[in-house]
């Protein structure tokens, strides 16, 4: 499963937004199931459920969070896709995660996770570890959040207590979906290159996220104020060496390689994602851009 900011391969403008600046709350979409780390907590010694912050995976999943009830900062990230995968598409996103590696020059690769087919982990020696496997043939990405502050031996204790939980996993709709997103659903579709077959739209801070995916590649469009990732991100953008201007918003940047952000006359700070890095099409995400920018306006 790619990430965004977590497990696998993620390409949130520009890498910097990979790991989270700020604490964004995220509105909870609850489901009648509850979501993985509530029903797994129960049957971990020391562990606790809480909400965690979103990450762009492929396939697009639900997020939640286990806490150490003795450590606060020991914390592990869990999301679980909201659709199976086959073999296939499994084997393409643990590709998409080696290339991204590659490209981040860890001191590591990734290796094989010991938890079922197809499974992967990286480990690397200054950043924190995690491990991508397969519970029910849905793809699970288990994430400690804090450098330092775990090891993967624990992610794959956790992970076999996943693949072994009574009752099973928990259900998940496909589409989640805000009516305001609807107007970039097209120009989503295009840079995935097929319909959106899954949708995760929330509200974050009172900011709309859109997002739109299918089992290996997903879109994103996310929004925040003054201080928020978006926010930062815009800057990042803003001050790249080959970021020129788009239009798009009241300000908008992007780089050669398709990263954009942009900000309203309100004081939003918007910016697309995309994963894997190959689907980031420079006039493709402006053309989302640019029809997504009037929910914004």
């Amino acid at each position: 499963m790619r990430r965004i900011a977590a497990a696998a391969a993620v390409v949130l403008l520009g890498l910097v937004a990979c790991d989270s600046h700020t604490t964004q709350q995220v509105v909870p979409t609850p489901t009648s199931a509850g979501n993985l780390c509530e029903r797994l907590a129960p049957h971990l010694t020391g562990w606790k459920a809480a909400e965690a912050g979103s990450r762009l995976t492929a396939p697009l999943a639900d997020n939640c969070s286990l806490v150490d009830t003795t450590q606060e900062l020991h914390r592990v990230w869990v999301g679980l896709s909201a659709i199976p995968v086959t073999d296939a598409q499994f084997a393409q996103s643990r590709k998409g995660d080696i290339e991204w590696v590659k490209g981040m020059q860890y001191a590591a690769e990734v290796i094989d996770g010991e938890v079922g087919p197809g499974s992967w982990a990286v480990n690397p020696a200054a950043a924190a570890p995690w491990l991508v496997f397969r519970a029910g043939n849905r793809p699970v990405e288990l994430r400690m959040v804090n450098d330092g502050s775990g090891t993967l031996d624990e992610l794959r204790s956790i992970a076999e207590t996943i693949v072994g939980l009574p009752g099973g996993l928990p259900t998940a709709p496909t589409i989640i979906a805000q009516p305001e997103c609807a107007r970039g659903t097209a120009a989503a579709e295009r840079l995935l290159g097929e319909k959106a077959i899954l949708r995760r739209d929330t509200l974050t801070d009172g900011y709309l996220w859109c997002q739109w995916g299918s089992a290996t590649r997903s879109v994103a469009v996310r929004s925040g104020g003054l201080g928020s990732d978006p926010a930062l991100d815009f800057g990042y953008v803003k001050g790249g060496f080959t970021s020129h201007r788009v239009n798009v918003g009241a300000e908008g940047w992007q780089q050669a390689d398709g990263q954009l952000g942009f900000r309203t006359a309100k004081g939003a700070y918007i910016e697309l994602m995309a994963t894997p890095g190959s689907i980031l099409r420079p006039a493709l995400l402006v053309a989302l851009a640019q029809a997504i920018a009037p929910a914004y306006a």
